[in-house]
């Protein structure tokens, strides 16, 4: 279990929960009154949900069984909002959310549930489509991930250092963003039409400035190699760019070399219009 440092006074961490046997986010039990920060968190947590459009979200009451209370199943921990149990925040009404959820989780969190009042047990499991680093960088911690080892950089000049560190970053992003990117591809690199799923990563047009810019319409499906281009520059240029009518451009330097076969091809672009890259 990592702890995921917040400015609450309460405790959050993601791993295996031992209590429903899913992975994911933990707020951990604070009390009602006696721990505030336990239902800001909270809200918080939704919060973030809500400002990148957070898919496949499924929150739990994740609280130990009682004699009184022995959640009779995982189906039964759920939190449900318009008769709904897994969110897309993209189209929830978030206050109304956070009312409806507060109140699933004060009924169903109660040791004895058939008593008007009594303890209330608040520990919540949140699963979602975002991992680890996506919910640590989310409340602005770093990532041991984040950090590259001095040996690396070491000997190296400018532009090296630029690459590594872009390697880096891209690496980091794969997960929820790269599963956006090969739905809405069909499982297709967007350039060479490679169909390799071990080889296709999610690459962003504008650069990587926080998890708000991993979204479907701010990157492209690549082929590893391609996306390696897509990044590099030359006299200010990418490698390999695509211009705002979906222009594959292949730089000049490439002439001759197997990636100068797709210049002035088109991009193979998502069916749906909304998913589709934007370029300047």
């Amino acid at each position: 279990m990592k702890e995921i440092k917040t400015i609450y006074d309460a405790k959050l961490s993601f791993g295996f929960d031992d209590v429903t046997g899913f992975e994911g986010l933990i707020l951990e039990a604070g009390g009602g009154g006696r721990n505030i920060d336990h239902a800001k968190l909270y809200r918080d947590i939704l919060s973030k949900l809500k400002k990148i459009n957070a898919r496949n979200v499924i929150i739990y009451v994740a609280a130990k069984s009682t004699v009184s209370n022995n959640y009779a199943s995982n189906e039964y921990r759920k939190i449900s909002f318009e008769k709904r149990t897994e969110f897309d925040f993209k189209i929830i009404d978030l206050d109304r959310f956070i009312l409806n959820s507060n109140e699933e989780i004060r009924k169903k969190g109660k040791v004895n549930p058939q008593t008007p009042s009594g303890s209330v047990h608040k520990r919540l499991l949140i699963t979602s489509d975002l991992d680890e680093n996506d919910w640590n960088e989310l409340f602005g911690n770093a990532s041991e991930k984040l950090i590259i080892s001095q040996k690396i950089i070491n000997n190296q000049d400018e532009d090296e250092l630029q690459y590594t560190y872009q390697k880096v970053k891209k690496r980091l992003r794969q997960s929820k963003f790269r599963k956006e990117l090969l739905e809405a591809y069909d499982n297709t690199c967007a350039v060479t039409g490679s169909t390799v799923i071990e080889l296709l990563e999610a690459a962003h047009i504008q650069p990587y400035s926080g998890i708000h810019t991993s979204v479907v319409s701010n990157g492209i499906l690549l082929r590893s190699d391609i996306h390696d281009l897509f990044d590099l520059q030359k006299d200010g240029k990418r490698l390999i760019n695509i211009s705002a009518d979906y222009k594959i451009e292949v730089h000049s330097s490439l002439e001759g070399s197997e990636y100068w076969d797709h210049n002035g091809k088109d991009l193979r672009l998502p069916k749906e219009q909304n998913d589709h890259p934007k370029f300047s």
